[in-house]
């Protein structure tokens, strides 16, 4: 018993390193114009669906609520699955972290030819003066939340220009003390 909780500390600290290794190669190849999207047919519901499954654990484990809400009529979309499945899941990862009761939302619509997805949470919120900031490489908000939380910021600068490069936008819509809502629109082709 003793063992495996070792190794899965070992294996967690490895899984941790892997992500930082992949944000920066992803930031590097972004900054150099190498970072090609990949343009297929996706179906957003599927994406949404693989995230759900991917953190459904981290929020139980939190006793957070875990909602999505996704019409059934969704078109399908033009762009890179794997890449929108990156941001989508940084979105309600970060979500997840930094909300301590409460809930997790994830709500998905079509309008004017894009599609509308909005994360929000139950969790501290962002101060108005940090909010731009946290689009921003190695940008975090400097407080001691943030810092015991870990992370590199650079998840929500990579979000940024994958969505650019999408056509699309995402910011952020919060106040302290009320949670946060990211929202981001993507053209559906």
């Amino acid at each position: 018993e003793k063992i495996r909780e070792v190794l899965e500390r070992v294996q967690n600290s490895g899984r941790h390193l892997l992500g930082l290794i992949n944000d920066i190669l992803d930031l590097s190849k972004i900054e150099a114009g190498q970072l090609v999207l990949s343009l297929t047919d996706y179906s957003l519901k599927e994406v949404v669906q693989t995230v759900f499954t991917a953190v459904e654990s981290l929020a139980a484990e939190k006793k957070l609520a875990l909602k999505v809400t996704l019409p059934s009529d969704l078109p399908a979309g033009k762009g890179d699955e794997r890449r929108i499945t990156q941001v989508l899941l940084n979105l309600v990862g970060n979500a997840i972290k930094f909300t301590e009761m409460g809930e997790v939302r994830v709500e998905v619509a079509t309008q004017d030819g894009a599609f509308r997805v909005a994360v929000s949470d139950t969790g501290p919120g962002i101060a108005p003066a940090d909010q731009e900031k946290i689009f921003e490489e190695f940008q975090q908000v400097d407080n001691s939340s943030t810092r015991k939380k870990g992370g590199t910021g650079l998840g929500l600068a990579i979000a940024r220009r994958i969505i650019g490069m999408h056509g699309g936008r995402i910011w952020v819509e919060s106040s302290l003390g009320k949670g946060s809502t990211f929202r981001f629109t993507l053209p559906v082709r």
